[in-house]
């Protein structure tokens, strides 16, 4: 096995630098890169794919701009944000529209976020009664949700016994479930609320709220900025990390040859069991993450049109009742005002794949044709004015935060001590999302800089 020495970069009346190799290139392993360069290490980003970025991938597409993966952040995104201004991206932040629409059978209700009482007393979504019990049953999320930190869930894994639908069932009742929060744990979650932990829906609620923005350009535009400043080698997959010394042995392929290359860190960003696979002593540590994580696909469909919507809510979530098949949809041209060319509209369907359906059987032209269907349903204005679709296939989309998961990364991150010289990152450590991406990071690399310290 050959022997790869990346050079050692030295400030004049310095010792040489430390030198740090991320494994992965999407938000969690660029934001950990960045944070170490900037305190003056040398680091090495291995990347398996051809490109970096991870699951924020947008292209644009006659005059659309289409976000493939991950579709919003909220002014709650700490850590997103900081970077978003430190690379002087802040001109390219814009408000989304506020309006979320909630299905009921085939009837769009539609509720503003920035008049939450006046738009919760007058819609018909739910009865007088139904209100009144939403409010009184409410106040029992004061305590679960009181200071909760989505993205820091050790002091709340006691909740971690209870499903979704058993606790909003029972402290609810079905009816209400069924008309309201359902849709709301669909548009939060990638899990199954039969499933899930309700530590998933408090947590999502959480990392949800807050006004709702987008970047011009698309969502990669971040990603993109983060990758310019970096040294990442493409196509370059990593087959093995190891203690050597006080630091880490890192094997790996470039092209046909397999190469080593010594660091005296490593951050593993891949999902856990492929970190697991790469780093032998977390097959021990994080057995019972491993027995625990079952990861969720998605697909992502983008509908673009020649007519615009008469109506314009952002987010509009589908409970089962509406649809079996789709769990959410957006009018990507109410988030950033070059989603679409004036006078037309593109609307994303994302298909959930946890449900009933065997979605990797499909066509392409049924799942479109399913997503047509129910979109211009609720939106009859645009049949008749289908200018194309972008499928993507997502088969890997986030982790499913199943009960007993947050106990077992809760262990998982007791056991792995913080002074080791290989250290993880992942949305998988919190409830998924781009700024748990980002907040992940920035911790593995404070914990490498506080054991160089």
């Amino acid at each position: 096995m050959k022997r790869a020495t990346p050079p050692l970069v030295t400030i004049p009346g310095s010792l040489h630098l430390k030198h740090a190799i991320v494994v992965g290139s999407g938000l969690a392993g660029m934001t950990a890169a960045y944070r170490l360069q900037q305190q003056g290490w040398s680091v090495t980003v291995l990347e398996a794919g051809a490109r970096a970025g991870g699951r924020v991938l947008s292209l644009q597409r006659d005059g659309f701009v289409l976000d493939l993966g991950p579709t919003l952040i909220t002014d709650k995104y700490n850590e997103y944000l900081k970077l978003v201004h430190e690379l002087g991206l802040s001109s390219l932040l814009v408000d989304s529209s506020p309006v979320i629409g909630v299905v009921s059978g085939r009837t769009l209700h539609l509720l503003d976020a920035s008049k939450p009482l006046s738009s919760f007393i007058t819609t018909r979504l739910l009865t007088t009664t139904e209100k009144l019990k939403l409010i009184v049953k409410g106040l029992q999320l004061i305590r679960p949700l009181a200071g909760l930190n989505p993205y820091e869930l050790s002091n709340r894994v006691h909740y971690d016994a209870e499903s979704m639908a058993s606790y909003l069932n029972r402290v609810f009742g079905q009816k209400l479930n069924d008309s309201l929060l359902a849709a709301v744990a669909r548009g939060v979650t990638l899990s199954v609320p039969d499933d899930a932990s309700v530590i998933e829906f408090f947590a999502g609620a959480v990392a949800a709220s807050g006004k709702m923005q987008n970047l011009i350009g698309g969502m990669d535009v971040l990603p993109n900025a983060l990758a310019a400043r970096l040294d990442i080698r493409l196509d370059t997959p990593v087959t093995a990390v190891r203690r050597s010394g006080d630091g880490v042995c890192v094997s790996y392929r470039a092209g046909d040859a397999v190469l080593e290359m010594q660091a005296d860190a490593c951050i593993l960003t891949p999902r856990f069991k492929d970190a697991a696979a790469l780093y032998a002593p977390l097959q021990q540590s994080g057995a019972r993450l491993l027995r625990e994580t079952v990861y969720a696909g998605c697909y992502s469909l983008q509908l673009l049109y020649d007519r615009r919507t008469q109506r314009e809510p952002f987010i509009i979530m589908v409970p089962r009742s509406a649809s079996t098949e789709i769990s959410t949809v957006f009018l990507e041209h109410m988030k950033a005002p070059d989603r679409a060319p004036a006078g037309k509209s593109q609307l994303t369907a994302f298909f959930n794949l946890s449900c009933e359906h065997d979605f990797a059987r499909w066509s392409d032209e049924r799942l479109t044709t399913v997503a047509r269907d129910f979109v211009e349903s609720l939106f009859p204005e645009l049949r008749g004015h289908f200018a194309g679709s972008q499928l993507t296939r997502w088969d890997y989309a986030a982790h499913r935060g199943n009960v007993g998961y947050y106990q077992a990364l809760d262990e998982l991150l007791h056991q792995h001590p913080a002074d080791n010289p290989v250290q993880l990152a992942g949305d998988y450590m919190a409830v998924s999302g781009q700024e748990s991406a980002v907040i992940a990071g920035v911790k593995a690399a404070q914990r490498i800089m506080q054991r160089d310290t």
